[in-house]
């Protein structure tokens, strides 16, 4: 089991758990060893068959540590070797009793809270808000719980982290992250046994055929056991709980802890370079797609332009067609469409006008309609107008153009042919 376990990321403890919950066999305890040394052991039962579908899939969620970069396992190596190295494991394990150190002005916001506190019905009192630590302790674990703050505050000071107030706690934090924490007592869990009242409540219940509780399961009570729990990056892979244990308290893993935060900063870091780099690339994604657009919009407005230019000219070619055949169509040396060459040689100015470089001119400027490709000015501006601000179908028009002045102005075709003196008298 350990070795299968180690494949997928877990303990062999989880391991076993998941297979008893899929009702799959496992070896007994010692079965390898024995079976190694030629001893008997329990013959291998077959894997039973499954009478709900939702476990016919096993799912494992190994550690996800082997994701985190080299840079994050290397911050918390090189703590934990210099911490290490300052503080050897029996002058931490003598430093465990030792309540010299000063308890920090920091927390005296903690100890009046926690101190002011009124124990709950497992027997713990509560602190949190802002500058508070958030603590869930026994009133006989107050005192230990701050004076291991007060040892975590100092040995973080040597790696940069300093205690900074939010409005949700007590942060160790250094210039660019902060990282939440919070100290717990882990409750004693013990059987209830019924009472004789519970008994017969219980007897009541089920003859009336109902299948609630008479009595709680367990019973949950200080431990003196503390934890730290550090409030960040859920399922990196990274360590957040240290807990006292049987042989190891936990002011005596203060350079495992302290190095714990360091491999957390790093990781806040890492995230945060990380989903700068995503927005930078967002941002830039969105300006190539706005200046794709802005030159999409101005090709498909010039296009109409030369479009409604090539109208215009096919329609010459037609009214230059139609003149040569009236002309060639001559009745005795005169020309009895007269009036239809005169109003086509007249259309025929209107379209030279209108297609002159002159006039193309303005109403290109006219409609804010540029045929150079727009450049870019830093804060994204274009130098050549705003395609967005005119969407409208540019359209040629005829100009009245006051030289003196430099001005020219939009006329209709009807103003211009009179300008012109195209109109015959009536």
């Amino acid at each position: 089991m350990t070795k299968v376990a180690a494949e997928y990321g877990v303990t062999s403890t989880a391991l076993k758990k998941t297979c008893d919950r899929h009702k799959i066999p496992t070896p007994d305890r010692g079965y390898w060893a024995k079976l190694e040394h030629g001893k008997p052991v329990r013959k291998r039962p077959p894997l039973p068959g499954l009478t709900e579908s939702k476990l016919e899939r096993v799912h494992i969620n190994g550690n996800t540590s082997d994701r985190l970069s080299e840079e994050v396992r290397k911050a918390g190596t090189e703590v934990r070797e210099r911490l290490q190295a300052m503080n050897p494991p029996d002058a931490t394990a003598a430093a465990t009793n030792d309540s010299g150190v000063k308890e920090p002005s920091i927390l005296s916001a903690t100890r009046r809270a926690i101190s002011k506190g009124r124990p709950d019905a497992q027997g713990f009192k509560n602190s949190q808000g802002r500058g508070i630590v958030p603590l869930k302790v026994a009133p006989d674990s107050i005192d230990r719980a701050l004076q291991f703050l007060s040892r975590l505050f100092a040995l973080a000071e040597t790696e940069g982290y300093s205690p900074k107030i939010s409005d949700t706690g007590l942060e160790l934090a250094t210039e660019d992250v902060a990282i939440a924490f919070g100290v717990e007592e882990r409750p004693r869990k013990t059987r209830h046994e019924p009472t004789a009242a519970e008994l017969k409540r219980k007897g009541d219940n089920l003859r009336w055929g109902s299948s609630r509780a008479a009595w709680p399961q367990y019973h949950y009570s200080p431990s003196g056991r503390l934890s730290i729990v550090i409030h960040a990056n859920s399922w990196s892979g990274l360590r957040r709980t240290h807990s006292d244990g049987k042989a190891r308290k936990l002011e005596a893993m203060l350079p495992e802890i302290v190095a714990s935060l360091v491999e957390h900063g790093a990781l806040l870091r890492e995230r945060r370079q990380a989903a700068e780099e995503r927005e930078r690339q967002q941002r830039e994604a969105k300006v190539r797609r706005e200046r794709e657009d802005t030159f999409n919009a101005c090709e498909k407005r010039r296009l109409e332009f030369v479009d409604a230019v090539h109208e215009q000219l096919l329609e010459r070619s037609r009214l230059v067609a139609v003149l040569a055949h009236l002309e060639l169509a001559l009745v005795d040396g005169k020309n009895r469409a007269e009036s239809i060459s005169a109003w086509i040689r007249r259309r025929i100015q209107q379209i030279d006008a209108l297609t002159s470089p002159e006039f193309l001119d303005l109403s290109a400027r006219s409609a804010k309609l540029g045929f150079l490709e727009p450049l870019s000015h830093p804060n994204g501006s274009d130098t050549e107008g705003h395609y967005y601000g005119y969407s409208s179908t540019p359209r040629l028009q005829f100009w009245s153009i006051d030289e003196e002045k430099e001005l020219a102005t939009s006329i209709s075709a009807l103003e211009w042919v009179t300008q012109a003196g195209l109109l015959p008298d009536t």
